[in-house]
């Protein structure tokens, strides 16, 4: 969630040098998408055996409907922002819809409304929230299928479907966000993080009988996407960050052939398979000296609902703010954004008036 806000404010600060794709070639989007699965695979994974099929789909449909509520109400705001005159145009694509809308809601017709409210169009920042109101509501199946069919049989058919969009790009819900977050390319990464989730405790059991080899495979081969990303041309940074041992013609043949990110190639997924489970391990062992981020990290990753929505508002307040664009201001106002979204949502939750996004009720965690 840190690495969104610090990417999505879109300045080149030193926390920007290393947020995106500068030790993985994967982004925190990768990452959110599996993180998210996992969690909701080991939370529905025990409300399926407990409760049965009813709680699951009640629960995943609330769900839903709270991330639609989300996504309809950050973008309506920014359209009744846009009314009263502020610019928001920051938000909004050149070529998406939303721009006209942002431009001049006044035009706004009732197709206008309709697409919104289909979620075929929305602000830039916030669109992946679309692809996980369809994401969750598929879940449901998927949990059904791991109970009584197995994990197999979802794998492939997660993987089939991911190759049907490689030989022929469709995009399922005809929403702009396709263009960048396809679903049928990124829910493998869902379907792959809610088995994970679901089977949590057979895999840890797995792992640990296979320690010796898995981490030494995961750590060398992390160890080579590491160097590979950084010889990324296009990353900004100091030139030590800036290694030479693939040329920059090449990286850049490697990077679209291999490593795309809206389609996940096949190096990307291979890179996210190694060094997910290494910088788990690695945060587990630095955990205790993290201790002074805890209550930060911690209620960013709980809350991320909330994290996201706030963190539009604070990237149309830093598009609004006069600076120098330097070097240092710009690292000092992302942390702000940092610190301030988690100082909120901190707040908010000690309020008596309640919780104001609902989450699953066993582990404190990211609710998909």
């Amino acid at each position: 969630m840190a690495c969104v806000i610090v990417n999505h404010t879109r300045l080149t600060s030193v926390l920007s040098w290393f947020s995106y794709e500068r030790f993985w070639v994967v982004t925190a989007a990768e990452v959110f998408v599996v993180l998210s699965g996992v969690v909701l695979g080991m939370v529905y994974g025990r409300r399926l055996a407990r409760g049965g099929w009813r709680a699951v789909v009640a629960g995943l449909g609330r769900r839903a409907l709270t991330l639609y509520a989300a996504f309809i109400g950050v973008t309506v705001s920014l359209v009744a922002m846009a009314y009263v005159g502020i610019d928001v145009h920051v938000l909004a694509r050149a070529d998406d819809r939303i721009a006209e809308w942002f431009a001049d809601p006044r035009t706004m017709d009732a197709s206008a409304w309709r697409d919104l409210f289909l979620m075929r169009s929305g602000p830039w920042a916030f669109e992946i929230v679309s692809m996980y109101v369809w994401l969750v509501v598929a879940a449901a199946p998927c949990l059904l299928a791991l109970r009584y069919v197995g994990w197999r049989p979802l794998l492939a058919s997660s993987w089939l479907a991911y190759v049907a969009y490689r030989l022929a790009p469709t995009a399922l819900t005809g929403a702009e966000f396709e263009s960048v977050f396809p679903i049928l390319a990124w829910q493998l990464l869902f379907v792959h993080g809610i088995t994970i989730g679901y089977h949590r405790q057979h895999l840890a059991a797995w792992v640990e009988r296979r320690w010796s080899t898995a981490a030494l495979v995961c750590a060398v081969s992390t160890a080579a996407f590491a160097a590979l990303a950084l010889c990324n041309p296009w990353s900004a940074g100091p030139a030590w960050m800036h290694w030479q041992i693939v040329p920059a013609d090449r990286f850049s043949e490697l990077y679209a052939r291999y490593f795309g990110l809206t389609r996940l190639g096949a190096g990307r997924l291979l890179n996210l398979a190694v060094a997910l489970p290494t910088a788990y391990v690695i945060v587990g062992w630095c955990w205790t000296a993290l201790r002074p981020l805890h209550a930060l990290l911690v209620t960013l990753g709980q809350r991320s609902l909330g994290a996201f929505v706030l963190h539009v508002y604070a990237m149309l307040l830093l598009a609004y703010l006069p600076h120098g664009n330097g070097l240092l201001i710009n690292t000092l106002l992302q942390l702000l954004a940092i610190v301030g979204i988690a100082a909120v949502l901190a707040a908010t939750r000690r309020a008596p008036a309640g919780r104001g996004v609902p989450v699953a009720e066993e582990p404190r965690a990211l609710a998909a």
